[in-house]
């Protein structure tokens, strides 16, 4: 995969030359964001989350960015019956992004801003004060440099992955990459001088791409209402998210379809019940995630039947739910 499109460094050039600054965007953290073996196949995942675990180079350690797990990465693949010592890296985080924009451009004044270069008390100030003053030439970082900047003399912003947030299962997808396609946009010409911002994609025909590009709020609200109303996703409809989780998978799966077949007999009519299912981060800390989704045009009749059914319900002593009104994450 490659990191910098031709016309962003020629861009990036052009910026050193004038004394400009530039800032680079990826909402991903580390050096790689997984380790996948070319011979099986296989992906070296948290033992804990249902996560790949992400390189980091300072340290050489892959960690897992839910739990917090992390050791040395393995010198060959952990397959028994594999043990190809090909495994390679791939994806990318900002610390890579650091590192080809620093071999590209040596005599540029680079600095990252994410949660790995911030841990220590006024970092984060102090990495913005730089670069207020003029220190940095090009600042790469994730979301925390997506709004709430001023810097006049940033002219040029590159999106290095707008695809990152755009295909996750959550319907707001679309909706959350163009809102922080246009934050991240708004830090380029903010002063006298006109800004340029690059967004690399591999959908760039995306609706929510397009209507960022164009600063096209109208376009996106019309493919989202449009999207929604079809498949009754709010502001058509309320939302309920119910999660069943345990240390037990075969527990947690039959609590999960046991609780659905209860309350599918209580619910009215218009109210939409999904198939129970893992859930889009199916294992955190260890702990196995199902979910429950609800549709229906009225809040009460959803949790009516909840509050009914959950309270007569059998619930093993080692499984856990939670019941979230209106989710804003279905994560």
């Amino acid at each position: 995969m490659y990191v910098l499109s031709r016309a962003l460094l020629e861009a990036m050039k052009e910026r050193l030359n004038r004394r400009e600054q530039t800032i680079l965007f990826l909402n991903r953290r580390g050096y790689s964001t997984s380790l996948i073996c070319p011979s099986c196949g296989h992906v070296v995942r948290c033992e804990q989350c249902s996560v790949a675990m992400t390189y980091h180079r300072s340290g050489e350690r892959i960690c897992c960015h839910l739990c917090g797990a992390d050791k040395h990465p393995p010198e060959a693949c952990p397959e028994p019956d594999c043990r190809d010592p090909a495994i390679r890296y791939a994806g990318m985080g900002t610390q890579r992004v650091e590192e080809v924009v620093a071999k590209i451009f040596p005599q540029a004044r680079i600095a990252r801003m994410d949660a790995d270069t911030t841990t220590r008390k006024g970092s984060h100030a102090a990495i913005l004060n730089r670069f207020r003053d003029g220190e940095i030439d090009i600042l790469v970082g994730t979301q925390m440099i997506a709004k709430g900047l001023h810097f006049p003399n940033v002219t040029l912003v590159g999106v290095i992955f707008a695809d990152a947030s755009l295909h996750l299962p959550d319907f707001r997808a679309g909706e959350r990459t163009f809102q922080l396609l246009t934050q991240v946009a708004g830090r380029a010409g903010r002063g006298d001088v006109k800004g340029e911002v690059f967004v690399q994609t591999f959908t760039p025909f995306h609706p929510a791409v397009q209507a960022a590009r164009e600063l096209n709020y109208d376009l996106l609200f019309d493919q989202e209402l449009a999207f929604r109303e079809e498949l009754m996703y709010p502001p058509f409809a309320h939302l309920v998210a119910i999660t069943v989780s345990g240390l037990k998978e075969p527990l947690v799966q039959l609590t999960c379809q046991s609780f659905a077949r209860a309350l599918a007999k209580e619910l009215s009519p218009d109210v939409l019940l999904g198939d129970p299912s893992p859930a889009p981060l199916a294992r955190v800390k260890g702990h196995y995630r199902y979910q429950l989704m609800l549709r229906g045009p009225a809040v009460a009749d959803m949790t009516r039947a909840l509050r009914d059914v959950s309270g007569a319900f059998s619930w093993p002593k080692e499984v856990r739910h939670t019941i979230d009104v209106d989710p804003q994450s279905l994560l």
